[in-house]
């Protein structure tokens, strides 16, 4: 079903761009996930897919357990003899394991790359010490099974350096060999995690989160009584074109890491996470077309599983060759359209597939639309709006898509975790999108045609605009857009 044939359709669009504004200031999660571009747009040939790599030093998983659970994706993949191997080794020794002795800071454990690089920590003997917000809740966490659960607010400098204190003196140690011990156990912090991300990627957060959160982690690391050895740091693929706050807090944030000579670092850009291309899944199930952004192929990415990524990240605070550099790391699959990204997952549900085709330039009308509101109307709330729907332009307009063969890693690929979730169910930490809202909307278009005029008057009467947004409530998009049509109508 393809409504969108002709690119000039002002009143069409408009009614989309409506749909999708009111998403995004209603607080709705819009698709805004990397969809996947002509591959002539790349200027280069693609690289096939590595095969599966060798982590540096395998994980003795049955350490933990004979037959671990994996949370989020399980190791699927037909080729996973090495993997089978790894899980029946039963006899390692703790003092042969890379983090035996060694004390590993992992924050934002909770997150969803946090718990699969705690799982990661543990695995590898690592004294594990997870940062949370809610230690009774982390409890709850099966992945957090064997590290300590500290709360901490990692924003606060004096929390953190007090925290960090405690730790080099021995306080906090979990005890895997004698869970008797009542003496403290002192351990060289080795290496610190920050998996931090603000989830909003408004500025106000993504500065006292991705900026500075991750500086007090840094400083309290440096301190001579601490002396950390490795800091490394979750970032991101898209920092390489930073038009967003989030990217740019980031990008404050490296320039302190490269700074800095008191640690060895590494700053790890994964392209995209599973879950970030999963979010239209429970739409499809209700019977809801999939929703493509212009043809279904106007970006293209390779996704990297948690578990690989956790695999990677701890790999690089050991490798002396990632020491100090940027690592951008996709996953092992060909380059995926969102198109192709949505085909896999009705073939994983054994569900026909269809699709509504929804123009690029929608996010340009509800762009402009946020934009004169908030220079009419300024408040930091209408910024942070306006951010938002900026952020969902450029996921839906930029690859985050690596074709390095160096920058490949991991067995897991995207058709593993379709499986898995449509035979087990969503991860709780996928956001369920809001594509069901604009899917629908599309499908009916003959029927919400009355609608039509308010986008004709948002983009053609910019007085009539003013006079009914300054007296409607902000809050209330319906009621704005219900009086809009009443305007218009008169």
């Amino acid at each position: 079903m393809h409504f969108f044939s002709r690119r000039n359709n002002r009143n069409t669009a408009s009614v989309s761009a409506i749909v999708l504004a009111t998403c995004i200031i209603k607080d709705a999660v819009v698709a805004f996930a990397p969809a996947s571009s002509d591959t002539s747009k790349l200027g280069r040939d693609f690289i096939p897919p590595l095969t599966a790599t060798r982590r540096i030093v395998p994980a003795p998983l049955a350490m933990v357990s004979t037959d671990p659970p994996y949370y989020f994706a399980d190791f699927v993949c037909s080729s996973s003899d090495e993997h089978d191997d790894i899980r029946k080794t039963t006899a390692i020794a703790r003092d042969e394991l890379v983090g035996s002795g060694k004390t590993a800071i992992i924050a934002g454990a909770t997150g969803y790359i946090g718990r699969a690089v705690v799982r990661e920590c543990v695995t590898r003997g690592y004294n594990t010490i997870s940062l949370v917000r809610d230690a009774t809740k982390a409890a709850l966490d099966e992945a957090l099974v064997g590290s300590s659960l500290v709360e901490c607010d990692v924003t606060n400098v004096e929390e953190v350096q007090r925290l960090f204190s405690e730790i080099a003196v021995g306080k906090h140690t979990f005890s895997v060999d004698d869970s008797s011990a009542t003496d403290p156990i002192q351990m060289p912090i080795d290496m610190i995690v920050s998996c931090l991300a603000s989830p909003s990627g408004i500025e106000s957060e993504v500065y006292a989160i991705d900026y500075q959160a991750s500086l007090n982690l840094l400083n309290a690391g440096r301190d001579p009584s601490i002396s950390a050895r490795h800091y490394v740091l979750l970032s991101a693929f898209c920092c390489r074109n930073p038009l967003l706050k989030l990217q740019q807090a980031k990008l404050k944030f490296e320039e302190r890491l490269h700074e800095q000579e008191d640690m060895t670092y590494s700053i790890v850009r994964p392209t995209a996470f599973f879950k970030s291309v999963s979010g239209q899944y429970e739409s499809i199930m209700e019977g809801n077309s999939y929703v493509l952004f212009g043809d279904g192929a106007v970006t293209y990415c390779n996704p990297i599983a948690e578990e690989d990524l956790a695999i990677y990240m701890c790999d690089s605070a050991i490798d002396e060759n990632q020491f100090g550099r940027i690592l951008n790391v996709g996953g092992p699959d060909e380059p995926l359209s969102n198109k192709a990204l949505a085909e896999m997952m009705f073939r994983a549900i054994d569900k026909p597939a269809k699709f509504v085709y929804v123009p690029t330039q929608i996010f340009d009308w509800s762009i402009g639309m946020i934009e004169w509101i908030a220079r009419n109307f300024p408040s930091q709330k209408w910024e942070d709006v306006l951010e938002t729907a900026k952020i969902g332009k450029y996921y839906a307009v930029e690859d985050m898509l690596t074709t390095n063969e160096n920058e490949k890693f991991g067995r897991i690929r995207m058709m593993d975790h379709f499986e898995k979730i449509a035979r087990d169910g969503q991860d709780p930490f996928t956001p369920v999108r809001a594509t069901a809202l604009i899917s629908k909307t599309m499908e009916a278009l003959p029927a919400i045609s009355i609608s039509l005029p308010v986008g004709y008057g948002l983009l053609t009467k910019p007085g009539l605009v003013e006079n009914v947004v300054g007296s409607s409530p902000l809050s209330d998009v319906p009621l704005l857009i219900a009086n809009l049509n009443d305007n218009i109508f008169s």
